[in-house]
């Protein structure tokens, strides 16, 4: 509610012309004007509320860099627009025309004065005009400290970088890693030098080399090898530090194959000194790219020597891995499962050594694994103890062993002894030659040739066919 002290309001002047009928317009003028003051109040608080609003929900959303770009554009359009702060310089002209306006504003407000009608003159208007000034001049600050630099750069007529300079940059930076590489490589190669001829020595001296005897060895003085060494630990350790996440990512793919990740990384990091040892970089290629191999060779020699229980030779692991590539590309490619052939002629490899692959490929598992998830039994409760004999084969020995007997019988009691010791016939324990002419109290010659005539009796063709149904067991 406007108070109507607030609302300057001329005094009638000429109270003889006052009446009913010019008070009623008077006040219904006046309801209007201050209808219109409080509309336009209310509307310019929802906008400015309005306005606070969107703004807290583009910062929520992230994009309060479009919106202040916007709202600069916006700025920059309504300062143009915007004549009532332009300073103008009226001509001769133009001010005699305003004097007559204005005199004539005068006239005819008493002329109004005297018909009755009362004017109405707030300042409302001026002070919104003012209070959204200063809104958008406080939203233009913050959108200036909220902006980041490349924007403002633009917004001020910056000019932006062009693509011959990007590249130029570009250029620049590749040939300064490279040659950051190079250095670092040669810094490894100078330690591991150094390191190799420490391990010559230490190997013909037979203990530790000093500094002194160390430095002699490789033809420096001290100082410049302790440099040198320092140098190198240092390229090292940076090597190292830069390719931790190449390291990581190649790590991943050798995971659960019985390999701890802390070993694979070691690892790995070992692979990364051996590829720097043998970095070239006049060939062109990066450190990055030559290293994945070292890498993964490091890796998969982990893997082939400590996954397993049974450990394989590399050699034979790596065409393992050949022939289950070879395999899975076959597969897919025939739809059909490839024999021994077809992978000899896919991989190079000998048919000999992909049988021997084949039989290394088999899983090495514990006997107390449950057999599936439905069932309760275990591997041991299924498999069979070959050691126990089934009654047939003890029956058949048993057979056999007196059938020996009577056909020993045959034979000289010095040749029936020499046979019995020599094959163990009796305490199933087989003697030397020294060890049986020791308990016959004869040389061994002696006895090879009582077991050579003994065995000549017994090569009979009727008493091999006899014997021949034991064979089996």
């Amino acid at each position: 509610m406007i108070d109507d002290t607030q609302v300057p309001v001329e005094e009638d002047k000429f109270t003889s012309c006052t009446s009913l009928q010019g008070s009623k317009e008077a006040n219904f003028n006046l309801l209007i004007e201050n209808l219109h003051v409080l509309e336009e109040t209310f509307v310019d608080s929802d906008v400015l509320r309005l306005e606070r609003d969107i703004l807290q929900q583009l910062g929520r959303l992230g994009a309060i860099n479009l919106f202040n770009t916007c709202l600069s554009r916006t700025v920059q359009i309504s300062n143009l627009l915007d004549l009532s702060d332009i300073p103008t310089d009226y001509t001769e002209h133009e001010k005699k025309s305003k004097t007559d306006e204005h005199a004539e504003d005068e006239m005819k407000g008493k002329t109004d004065d005297c018909i009755g009608k009362v004017v109405v003159r707030s300042g409302k208007k001026r002070e919104r005009k003012s209070r959204g000034k200063k809104t958008l001049e406080n939203a233009c600050e913050t959108s200036l400290l909220l902006l980041p630099s490349k924007t403002i750069q633009q917004r001020f007529g910056q000019p932006n970088v062009s693509s011959v300079k990007r590249a130029s940059s570009s250029r620049s930076r590749r040939l300064k890693i490279s040659r950051n590489e190079a250095e670092m490589s040669t810094g490894v190669k100078v330690v591991a030098n150094l390191e190799r001829i420490r391990r010559t020595l230490e190997e013909e001296t037979g203990r530790v080399a000093t500094i002194s005897c160390w430095a002699e060895a490789a033809g420096l003085d001290e100082k410049v090898l302790q440099q040198n060494l320092h140098f190198g630990w240092y390229c090292r350790d940076e090597i190292i530090r830069s390719t931790r996440s190449l390291v990581l990512y190649l790590a991943r793919n050798y995971r659960g194959l019985g390999i701890a990740l802390e070993d694979l990384i070691q690892a790995g990091n070992l692979g990364v000194l051996q590829g720097a040892e043998r970095f070239d970089h006049t060939r062109g290629y990066r450190f990055s790219t030559y290293v994945q191999y070292w890498i993964r060779k490091s890796m998969s020699r982990m893997v082939a020597q400590h996954a397993r229980g049974i450990q394989i030779p590399y050699t034979l692991c790596s065409a393992i891995n050949q022939i289950q590539k070879a395999k899975t590309a076959l597969n897919s490619g025939h739809k059909k499962y490839p024999d021994d052939d077809e992978i000899a002629k896919h991989t190079g490899l000998s048919l000999a050594k992909i049988r021997l692959a084949s039989k290394c490929l088999r899983v090495v598992g514990s006997i107390d694994q449950k057999m599936g998830h439905c069932l309760n039994i275990k591997y041991m409760e299924l498999t069979p103890d070959m050691s126990v004999k089934s009654p047939e084969e003890t029956v058949m020995r048993q057979h056999m062993i007196k059938d020996i007997h009577d056909l020993l019988r045959g034979l000289d009691s010095r040749e029936r002894q020499a046979l019995f010791l020599r094959y163990g016939l009796k305490d199933s324990q087989p003697k030397s030659l020294e060890e049986s002419g020791r308990l016959l109290c004869v040389t061994k010659e002696w006895i090879r040739k009582i077991e050579k005539k003994a065995l000549t009796k017994l090569r009979d063709e009727d008493i091999c066919r006899n014997l021949s149904h034991y064979l089996d067991l």
